[in-house]
């Protein structure tokens, strides 16, 4: 395993589990420092803990993405922990399916909630101390839905994962020139619980969605959260010192479909 990210220190969101889990443990491989959070503290600290048996630095944090002084109070914690920031990976993510003249007000909120404002929050909050550090590197996960529409009926789930790919590119326009990159993983369908257990993929008929999915995937499979993980590895390290703006769709050829 390469040590790319040795001494950095590395903010994740959604780290107690799939892609963000994954995300957590690669980092810390490659040598970084990484403050584990998650709206579910104690998924979180097991992640935290489970890292912490490989020797490298680690913390691990109840983070409520869409809460700001939930987000605040874990950043503040993280910067305490390690002297300041390096990086940022937003993970956290929700997903929910509904034709959109039936989806609930609060549906919609709520989505955008964890999503949107879950990704401007932590990036609030963390640029601040990236620019002390004199630079960084901003990961934020989207979707193959902020490239394409999915039509599998998740309208708040695009349009949420939409805006992602817009605020990143905005943040990469924005802080070029301070040394910070930013850039959009976007998966394509991932063994998570968020993808393959999602309301969008357990409506009437889920395998066949599913397979649908699958179908529509030059690779012809999901993928895994570690081969996520180590799209976010390389971005966030100087072998990516090149990019930023960038939509990565790690998505198995399914958006070339």
């Amino acid at each position: 395993m390469p040590r790319r990210l040795e001494g950095r220190r590395i903010f994740v969101t959604g780290g107690g589990s799939g892609i963000g889990e994954a995300v957590a443990k690669r980092l810390a491989a490659e040598g970084a420092a990484v403050a584990v959070t998650d709206a579910r503290g104690v998924a979180a600290e097991s992640v935290s803990d489970a890292v912490a048996e490989t020797g490298a630095q680690t913390l691990g944090l109840r983070c409520d993405v869409g809460d700001e002084a939930s987000v605040e109070e874990a950043v503040a914690a993280a910067v305490a922990e390690f002297g300041g920031l390096d990086g940022v990976v937003t993970c956290a993510g929700v997903n929910g399916t509904a034709m959109l003249h039936e989806m609930e007000l609060a549906h919609w909120e709520r989505i955008l909630r964890v999503n949107l404002t879950g990704t401007f929050l932590p990036l609030r909050a963390t640029l601040p101390h990236l620019l002390e550090a004199g630079g960084g590197s901003i990961v934020t996960v989207g979707s193959v839905a902020s490239l394409v529409a999915t039509n599998l009926n998740t309208p708040g789930y695009d349009a949420s994962k939409g805006g992602v790919l817009q605020l990143t590119r905005s943040v990469a326009m924005g802080y070029a020139d301070r040394n910070i990159r930013a850039n959009c993983l976007c998966p394509g369908l991932v063994t998570t619980g968020l993808r393959v257990n999602s309301r969008a993929l357990q409506g009437p008929e889920p395998e066949p969605t599913r397979s649908r999915v699958v179908e529509n995937t030059a690779l012809g499979r999901s993928a895994e959260p570690a081969e996520m993980a180590s799209v976010v590895a390389f971005l966030l390290s100087d072998d990516a010192s090149f990019v930023t703006g960038a939509a990565i769709a790690a998505d198995g050829g399914l958006t070339a479909n």
